[in-house]
């Protein structure tokens, strides 16, 4: 009866070890699937720069070609942004 005893208590201290062992891994994953959404949104917000600045770039490299005069380029410049945020604002109501 004694061996019975004993293996019982092995086994009781093996579950409470697994038991113990779960949890820590359930946290950890936890842990690691928030770091994951941060990362998520930290590139999607990194991806929405970049789209940004390309557009940028796109305006600048539009207002040097239309006018080699460098007050002609302001012009063509301050005219783009001017379309550029009359598009975004039409996208903008589109979309509600």
């Amino acid at each position: 009866m004694n061996s019975l005893d004993g293996q019982i208590k092995n086994l009781e201290v093996l579950v409470n070890q697994l038991v113990s062992e779960h949890l820590v891994l359930k946290s950890q994953q936890q842990k690691k699937e928030e770091e994951l959404q941060s990362l998520k949104k930290t590139l999607q917000e990194r991806d929405d720069e970049v789209q940004n600045l390309r557009m940028q770039l796109e305006r600048m490299r539009l207002a040097r070609g239309l006018a080699q005069d460098p007050n002609e380029a302001k012009a063509a410049k301050a005219k783009l942004g001017s379309l550029m945020r009359e598009i975004d604002r039409c996208i903008a109501l589109l979309n509600e």
